[in-house]
């Protein structure tokens, strides 16, 4: 991709070019460019969901180049609340259903700092990481590949370390723009009885929990259970299991498989019955949503005019911290970001360079109104950084829906 922007013409999946746009939210930042330089100039760009009219799937309209994107990459799995948990329980999973057993040839598509393929390792496997970030390649103890996974990666990798019983892909897939490509090169790399896992975060959670602060640059895809399902089966994998989570407030997981066996076809139906019924398919569902959005936007600016005396801040400074300042027009409004995340302290945001500290400066100020922008950490927050509130200080969550609840 050699353009810093492109707008997507066709569908992902189905190549069709009847293509509308379903949610449109205000031009933003790339949503984890935080910086230490408080007067860097950074871009906005297009945030609008299309809607594929033939295959009813959704994604961006507009796909930026991954340089710009991942340009200084600061999430890491192991500072991610409840991730590594999620990853034992994958594991155990993977095991009971043996999928992978002692001496099983592993590959991780965007390992990242490599918390899921050390628990693997650790079961007698030998596991090999494929991730662009190399800064986070050097600390693992393992063999590792720097780049962007697609078929002409996936025949290099075979030269040296032959085919694979297992690919993982969790959190990845509905980041890269082509598809096609992936999808070939995972199927080339497993051996024929080799399995594909992958996790990603669902449309079900965003439209059904109204996780607004998912929609973001890194996201371009939106993916339900049939519609993958479809698309993954012209690539020689067949479903094995798909199921609903509720990690990161909503997700899917599917095991592909190259033979032909299907380990559930009851909570695959009735998974793909859940979609159906939250009617992902449809403009209406899209419309309802942004109006919830804008009523929303609309209490917290009345509560903020209410409330002349205090000063505004934010608990968490992530991606989604970055849509919801843009999306609900609140930039101007805070003074300073909390966060747990030290890489983070004394970074300044995206776009509307808000400054970032540590939690512990919460108690130095007086009259604080602290909109939890992490709202689905709420109680996490609360555990760890309740000894830094004061009485009188205000806490509120801005999403599913606006409530305020005791410091």
């Amino acid at each position: 991709m050699n353009s810093e922007i492109i707008a997507r013409k066709t569908c992902r999946l189905c190549n069709s070019n009847q293509l509308k746009i379903v949610y449109e939210l205000n031009n933003q930042p790339i949503g984890d460019d935080y910086t230490s330089i408080k007067k860097k100039k950074q871009k906005l760009y297009p945030l609008k969901l299309n809607l594929c009219k033939r295959c009813k799937f959704v994604q961006l309209s507009h796909v930026i180049n991954p340089d710009v994107v991942y340009g200084k990459y600061l999430y890491v799995t192991q500072t991610s609340s409840g991730l590594p948990l999620h990853f034992k329980n994958l594991v155990e999973d993977l095991l009971k259903k043996k999928i992978i057993e002692k001496n099983s040839k592993v590959l991780e598509i965007g390992c990242n700092d490599g918390t899921l393929l050390k628990l693997i390792k650790s079961h007698g496997c030998k596991v090999l990481g494929v991730d662009p970030a190399k800064d986070l390649l050097k600390k693992n103890k393992f063999d590792s590949v720097i780049g962007k996974f697609d078929y002409k990666l996936a025949n290099k990798i075979n030269k040296i370390y032959k085919h694979q019983d297992l690919i993982i892909a969790n959190n990845v897939i509905a980041n890269i723009d082509n598809l096609q490509d992936v999808f070939k090169g995972i199927s080339f790399l497993l051996k024929p009885s080799g399995f594909f896992v992958m996790e990603t975060f669902s449309l079900k959670g965003v439209v059904e929990k109204n996780l607004l602060d998912n929609i973001y640059h890194e996201h371009i895809s939106y993916f339900t259970i049939k519609s993958l399902i479809k698309f993954a089966n012209k690539f020689g994998l067949k479903i094995y299991s798909a199921e609903h989570l509720s990690v990161k407030g909503g997700s899917i997981r599917f095991i592909f498989s190259k033979e032909k066996k299907v380990k559930n076809l009851k909570l695959i139906k009735r998974n793909i019955l859940i979609e159906k019924k939250l009617k992902l398919g449809s403009v209406k569902t899209y419309k309802k949503l942004k109006e919830k959005n804008n009523i929303i936007k609309k209490k917290i600016h009345s509560i903020i005019l209410s409330q002349k005396k205090k000063t505004f801040m934010g608990y968490g400074a992530s991606i989604g911290t970055t849509t919801l300042l843009y999306e609900f027009e609140l930039g101007k409004y805070i003074k300073y970001l909390f966060d747990d995340e030290k890489k983070r302290h004394n970074l300044y945001s995206p776009g509307h360079k808000i400054k970032v500290l540590h939690p512990k400066e919460i108690k130095k100020l007086q009259d604080i109104f602290l909109i939890i922008f992490a709202w689905r950490y709420t109680k996490i927050i609360l555990k760890k950084s309740r000894v830094y509130f004061k009485k009188n200080d205000k806490l509120l969550l801005p999403l599913p829906k606006v409530k305020f609840i005791k410091a």
